[in-house]
């Protein structure tokens, strides 16, 4: 059906409706949308919501009403060598999850060589035989040379097992000033599809009445799209809502349609106080490459502007792991590696302890992240808790590149869709990892020599190099022009945040909104004889920045005390106003930064970081194995390290950073017994968080649940593969 007859049924729909609803965005001045009553959750609602159905859109993935769930059939596995095209049969036990269904969607993948390819889907009937049930089904693969490789793996859908065409609510008061929000969408129809007919009753009993209608065509454009009508004339009546969705031909073996987060909300007074919050991360950010922190270069004018002089700064921010996945699990749940288990992006965020978005979720505040690339996936679990949860990756597998452009774009158009609501907003930039590419329009950018003739005369062999590297070409190592390039990713990302900034302001939510900036580790140019990340615990890859600006931040205020990634979700929560979990590890800044407590109360504290890395780069990225696990415990400005010795034993290094902040100069062959109690608090740190997490387990009712692998869809093995994090 086409647009017009689409806009022909929605007038008519309106007509017949006009005495109880009318559909528009516009909220009166002054006020804001409180949630009422999401309809994904259950009754009563409750912070967790791995269970909850969800639904991704060119990778936007929302709360569903009723979705079926993706489940893998074949991991990635690789096939022996063959000669000629040929067809792999496939019959794979069905996981428990899949049991039951009476069709499945298969969805095969298959990577030759370097390059992985969708095979059409196939709608199978699972047959059972004795107590296992299995699905049979074939790949077929082209020609290729002997030696290329070939890799196979496939998902599947439930079909038929979920009523998709008719959902139905409970039957709820109507307060006065409604307004019912969603989205709309169809799975997969990238493999063919039907148009579909979406469209709302509000009942009463038996009666019901038409509110909403429109037909949802994917050629028009495949993404989620949001609807918001308003329930005016339906106040102080008691009703349920019929969500329904019709197929309009049968041409394509499959539809699946989709309602995402139907909300009901009321218009409120705004409350005094009652903040947004953004935290944003920006992954690989090392804190001294900033000029708040004291850099020279000129790397984040705006940030050290606004961020820096404008608000608050924590000087000395110690990162709970040197890799993506374990930083960003303890940021979202304010616990230590040891303690939440999520100790490598192989491992899923347990499910049974509440994160950071959806403890703020449960309080009644929308909440969106907006991430790209690396180890922040939904299949790791930091989608949960997030109405609206994006994934940003690169269009070339091989070639990943950070999207800080697209994400704060995505980022402007959400908050303004969402700028009559309390929020929670989290934002994760891939921008400043390695590979580094600033733009070409920043090459020039810091060319200058940083010191001495010779400098001088390398940066002008710089400027003269041409493309094949021949007479003028940069003779520098390597480190050094990766360093230049990190330099100039910071600046395109500081130029971006001001941007970004800058529509908050034009939105009217700068005076509402505290802005938080963090990274989850830093990045090393040879400084201990490493490159990147994942390796030793120095300050170059463990002190990450730390700075607020908003209502109620002080202005150029900075804060030398030690502080950890576990200490961001008690402060967030205590910033939104919601109180934090009794287990965090842990403890609100929001009391110093409001100057209810005194600098001194975060002193004298043990802050700990981690490595499990067992691989590292050292110079020309030369890949060197490395000693793991080890950890870093930090009091004040000493801090202790530990490594395995190779002999079953450990060794340790001493430091003082306030004295020596290049850690130049190992203290513990002098200082050993002076160290034993910082010895004993980091040889203790594994049982202690083990101890811990049993005490979490037994008061939610996690029952140690183990911490599964992630599967990973076949592009992010290869990113994640590209990235070096998987051999």
């Amino acid at each position: 059906m086409g647009s017009c007859s689409s806009r022909a049924r929605r007038a008519t729909v309106a007509a017949l409706a006009a005495a109880a609803c009318a559909c528009g965005d516009g909220v009166r001045e002054g006020a804001m949308l409180a949630v009422v009553r999401r309809f994904v959750d259950e009754e009563p609602p409750s912070a967790l919501t791995a269970e909850l159905p969800v639904a991704t859109l060119l990778d936007d993935t929302r709360f569903a009403l009723a979705a079926p769930r993706e489940q893998i059939l074949v991991w990635p596995k690789f096939l022996p060598p063959h000669e000629g095209a040929r067809v792999v049969k496939v019959q794979p036990v069905l996981p428990k999850e899949l049991e039951h269904a009476p069709r499945l969607l298969v969805l095969a993948n298959a990577r030759i060589g370097q390059e992985w390819t969708n095979r059409p889907p196939e709608v199978v009937t699972p047959v059972r035989r004795g107590a296992l049930e299995r699905v049979y089904f074939e790949i077929p693969l082209p020609a290729v040379d002997p030696g290329t490789p070939v890799q196979v793996s496939a998902s599947a859908f439930p079909l038929d097992t979920i009523d998709l065409a008719e959902r139905t609510t409970e039957a709820l008061a109507i307060p006065a000033d409604a307004w019912l929000e969603f989205a709309m969408g169809l799975l997969l129809p990238r493999f063919g599809y039907d148009p579909v007919d979406f469209a709302v009753d509000a009942c009463e009993g038996e009666r019901c009445q038409p509110i909403f209608a429109e037909t949802f065509d994917p050629a028009d454009g495949e993404t989620w799209r949001e609807r918001r009508v308003s329930l005016a004339g339906l106040a102080g009546s008691t009703r349920h809502f019929r969500f329904r969705a019709k197929r309009l031909a049968e041409a394509a073996p499959f539809s699946l349609p989709v309602w995402g987060n139907p909300t009901l909300y009321a218009e409120v007074p705004r409350p005094p106080g009652a903040l947004n919050l953004i935290l944003l991360s920006v992954d690989t950010l090392r804190a001294d490459h900033l000029p708040s922190y004291g850099y020279a270069r000129d790397t984040a004018p705006f940030l050290d502007e606004h961020f820096g002089r404008g608000g608050t700064v924590f000087e000395n921010l110690v990162a709970a792991a040197t890799i993506t996945t374990p930083s960003h699990a303890s940021i979202f749940t304010s616990l230590q590696p040891a303690s939440h288990g999520t100790t490598d992006g192989m491992k899923v965020l347990p499910t049974h302890i509440p994160t950071l978005p959806e403890l703020v979720r449960a309080a009644g505040v929308d909440t969106a992240g907006i991430t790209e690339d690396g180890w922040l996936g939904i299949r790791h679990g930091f989608g949960r808790g997030f109405d609206v949860f994006e994934e940003n990756k690169s269009a070339q597998i091989m070639s990943p590149v950070g999207q800080v452009d697209r994400t704060f774009a995505q980022a402007a158009a959400w908050l303004e869709r969402n700028r009559d609501k309390r929020f929670f907003l989290f934002l994760h930039t891939f921008q400043v990892h390695s590979p580094y590419a600033p733009p070409p329009r920043y090459a020039e950018l810091f060319a200058e020599p940083q010191g001495g003739a010779a400098a001088a005369q390398r940066a002008e062999g710089e400027r003269g190099a041409g493309p094949d590297g021949g007479p003028g070409a940069d003779e520098r190592p390597s480190h050094e022009r990766y360093r230049d390039d990190y330099d100039r990713e910071i600046r395109y990302t500081d130029d971006e945040l001001r941007r970004l900034v800058g529509r908050l302001e034009d939105l009217g939510l700068a005076s509402r909104t505290v802005f938080v900036v963090t990274a989850d580790h830093g990045e090393a140019f040879l400084e201990h004889g490493l490159l990147e990340h994942g390796g030793r615990l120095h300050d170059e890859v463990v002190h990450v920045p730390l700075l607020l600006a908003g209502p109620g931040i002080p202005a150029g205020r900075r804060i030398p005390t030690p502080v950890a990634h576990v200490d961001l979700l008690p402060t967030v929560l205590e910033l939104l106003g919601i109180p934090p979990p009794a287990w965090a590890e842990g403890r609100s800044l929001a009391g110093v930064l409001a100057g209810r407590e005194p600098e001194s109360a975060l002193a004298g504290r043990t802050l700990f970081s981690e490595t499990r890395s067992k691989l590292a780069l050292a110079a020309e990225r030369r890949v060197i194995p490395f000693e793991a696990p080890a950890f870093m415990v930090r009091e004040g400005s000493r801090k202790l390290l530990r490594y395995p010795d190779g002999a079953g034993g450990f060794r340790y290094e001493l430091y003082d950073v306030s004295a020596d902040p290049k850690e130049q100069h190992d203290l513990y062959p002098s200082e050993a017994e002076t160290a034993a109690g910082l010895r004993a608090v980091l040889d203790a740190y594994e049982s202690t968080g083990r101890a811990h997490r049993e005490r979490i387990d037994s008061t939610v009712g996690g029952g140690g649940a183990p911490q599964e692998s992630a599967p990973l869809d076949p592009g992010q093995e290869e990113k994640l593969r590209a990235l070096g994090y998987l051999e």
